[in-house]
């Protein structure tokens, strides 16, 4: 979290802090929360999407655990980046008695799904929006040139890459061969495991409904920023591709291993607003801090309640361990 707290720091130094809280009592609750249980929905889509992935093997966990495994997913990344699909992960495989490196496999597929229906919004927005874009980074020459020290060193950072992926690749294998501590056999059926989960797509039979449910977990989490807009006087005005735009780059503040986007976030989100006319301070400070607030605020309530009532929802319950061979599989065999 202190990582988390620095890039805070960072996003608002020079805010003023008492305007910021000035423009939030302006705020018209109502619209914020709208916004958030329309975005309780997406996360409960993307439960049930996990569950058609589980579904070819012969499992069909509860939806309210797998509900609560995606809100303890986001409550871990908020403590630490990149902990949330292995927490998940864990906490389903423990109650639903599915192992864990096929829970993993198939939270890759999802990733994958997510990456593609991202990737063709982006290239949307980028090529309709391309000035906004190019004004964010004029405004932020830092960002040019942290790339361009990216870009110096990336010769360096591939042939580095590339000696720790080989050297990580002959210690395994010279594991694997040897069996040493049994490591082999559990590797060889972690990665069969793996690699059916991830693989799980072609024999889902409910194809079209995975697509819907992966299309419509992108429009909402673009669209709760449109009802973001309407919550404040200073955004109100904007549109749905302005809720596009920033949704799209905002996600980049994402990806960047912060907690949650704290930080990173915020400032690309007061950033675009501000070529939209959105004063930065204190009315783009107010907007990002809210609409990320409440968000995470969800998080953590949720997160903390599924993990006090996933013991005593799943206390005597016995979930059916099937034949953990897809039908496709069965079938050829």
């Amino acid at each position: 979290m202190s990582i988390g707290a620095l890039l805070f720091w960072l996003a608002y130094r020079g805010h003023d802090f008492g305007r910021i809280l000035c423009a939030v009592s302006e705020v018209r609750w109502g619209w914020v929360a709208a916004a958030v249980l329309l975005s309780v929905a997406a996360h409960y889509s993307r439960a049930v999407r996990w569950g058609l992935l589980l579904e070819p093997f012969g499992y069909a966990p509860r939806r309210l655990n797998l509900f609560f495994a995606v809100m303890i997913m986001y409550l871990a990344n908020m403590a630490i980046p990149r902990s949330g699909e292995v927490a998940r992960c864990g906490v389903l495989a423990k109650y639903e008695h599915i192992r864990f490196s096929r829970c993993l496999g198939t939270v890759v597929t999802e990733r994958i799904a997510d990456v593609i229906v991202f990737a063709a919004v982006a290239t949307l927005v980028f090529v309709t929006q391309i000035d906004i874009v190019g004004r964010v980074l004029d405004n932020n020459p830092s960002i040019l040139a942290y790339w361009q020290s990216f870009e110096n060193h990336v010769v360096m950072i591939a042939i580095v890459g590339l000696a720790l992926l080989a050297g990580g690749f002959l210690l395994l294998r010279t594991a694997v061969r040897r069996n040493w501590f049994g490591v082999g056999d559990r590797l060889r059926s972690a990665f069969h495991n793996l690699k059916d989960g991830m693989m799980t797509i072609a024999g889902l039979k409910k194809r079209w409904q995975f697509v819907a449910h992966s299309l419509f977990i992108n429009f909402v989490y673009f669209f709760t920023l449109y009802l973001f807009f309407k919550a404040f006087p200073c955004t109100e005005h904007l549109g749905l591709m302005v809720a596009l735009v920033v949704f799209v780059l905002g996600t980049f503040g994402v990806i960047v291993p912060s907690p949650g986007g704290i930080g990173t976030w915020h400032f690309i989100v007061i950033e675009v607003l501000a070529l939209y006319g959105v004063v930065r301070d204190p009315d783009g400070g107010a907007f990002a801090l809210v609409s990320h607030g409440m968000q995470d605020l969800l998080f953590a309530i949720v997160g903390m309640v599924a993990m006090v009532a996933m013991p005593f929802f799943n206390n005597n319950y016995q979930p059916v361990i099937p034949d953990e061979t897809p039908s496709d599989i069965k079938e050829n065999n």
